[in-house]
This record gives C-alpha cells, structure tokens and sequence, in this order.
C-alpha cells in the first residue's frame, strides 16, 4: 500500500491564462461553481461551469483518474472527442480537458509503493504510422535494499508494438531512467485512437509482493491497407 505523498496533481487554467495546481491526494474529488466542491471554479473566471459539474474518482493503483460528466453539457478530451453528459472516461498523464472556459491538465504519471517509485513520460502523445514515439521511464529505490534488481513490464500494447530497456539495478534511494520506443505495428488488434499505457516496476527479490505503475495515454494514428484486385470480364 502507498504510504507516501502523492505528486500527483491536477493544472487549471481559466479563460484568461490563470492556473492554479491542485493536488490529487484523495480518492474522489468534485469541481463546479459551488463552494462545497473540492475544486471551486468561479464564474467571473470563466463561463460554462454548473454547480455540480464533474467528479474525478481515483482508479485502482493510482494510475488514473475516472471523469465523470455530471452537467447537462458535452465536455471538450483531446483528439476532437466528447464525454456527453453523464457519460464517464479514464484520464491519465498530460491529458488536458476542456470544462466551459476553464482547461485542466493531468500530472498523474507517478505511482508509488513503499520501496518503488515508477514514472513515465512522452515527449508527445500522438503515435503516427511512420514515426517511433520515445518514453522515459524513471525509476527510484525507495527502500532499503542495496543493488535492487527492478524489472520492467509494458500494459497496454503487445511486443510488437515497443521496445524496452533493461530493468535497472539501484542502490537506496539512486534512480534510474529506461528508454521505451513505440513503432506503429500497423495490426488491427489493437484500435486507432486513445490508448493507456502503462509501465510497471517490480523488484521482486528486494521487495516481494510490491509494484508500482505510471500510466500515460497516447493517441494511435489510423492506418490503411488496402489490395486492388483487377479482373478481366468476358466480353461477348
């Protein structure tokens, strides 16, 4: 279980460029216009917000929140795509959502157990056909252990898909960052559009029993293949 602080937090910034960090240190956290919410969102700051206009619910392990649209209008995800009202979607590291006039951005990328803290980072969210997407991973002893061998497993994406460096070996309180590159694999099993990843780190002879994960979203690019076949036809 995760005894220490979290980093994580949530950026907002109104219609005329103030922000304000808020930190995501609980499992369920309401935003609107009411002052009983945990983010308030005043009116004179931007338009377009209820009084009860959204929930975030933490996900199991931390590495995510659940966006709950509780307000009678659509609110504006990356990518061009909408959570209508009432509808629910899963949000993760620099994911930035539009609420009325107000946009919010996700720092979310840490996940942490006793011993073992994982984050990870890309420079861009969006994979395209033809490029290579680079991630760090950055890894930290927390615990007590010398020469802690940390392996590291990918979520989210089959082999094909990426290539991962090695786990690394850390003494207490040393960290590490590990490259993670993503190619466009081009198969259909895995669908064009939003898709977590995530990264998870366990040292299993240090410390049995404990992981902690990151997550991050990147943006699949569709891709196309298509055969022509030309036929002759008799002609009479």
């Amino acid at each position: 279980m995760n005894t220490r602080e979290t980093r994580n937090r949530v950026e907002v910034i109104d219609r005329e460029g103030w922000r304000k960090d808020y930190p995501l240190n609980r499992a369920i956290f309401h935003i609107g216009t009411d002052p009983r919410n945990d983010i308030v969102l005043e009116g004179g700051r931007g338009a377009g917000i209820e009084a009860r206009h959204a929930q975030l619910v933490a996900t199991a392990g931390s590495r995510g929140y659940r966006l709950v649209n509780l307000s009678q209008t659509p609110i504006q995800l990356e990518g061009g795509r909408v959570l209508p009202p009432r509808g629910a979607v899963d949000v993760y590291d620099q994911e930035v959502v539009r609420m009325g006039e107000h946009t919010f951005r996700f720092v979310i990328s840490e996940g942490t157990s006793n011993s073992i803290s994982v984050s990870l980072h890309f420079g861009e969210s969006r994979l395209a056909v033809d490029a290579l997407l680079e991630g760090v991973i950055t890894v930290q002893n927390l615990g007590t252990v010398p020469g802690a061998q940390f392996k590291l497993a990918v979520e989210g994406l089959t082999p094909e898909w990426y290539a991962l460096g090695p786990g690394p070996i850390l003494f207490p309180g040393a960290q590490k960052d590990v490259l993670l590159h993503i190619r466009h694999a081009r198969q259909p099993a895995i669908l064009a559009g939003p898709r977590a990843v995530t990264v998870r780190a366990v040292a299993p002879d240090a410390y049995p029993g404990e992981s902690a994960a990151a997550t991050q979203a990147i943006q699949i690019a569709p891709f196309y293949d298509h055969a022509i076949r030309l036929t002759l036809a008799d002609v009479q």
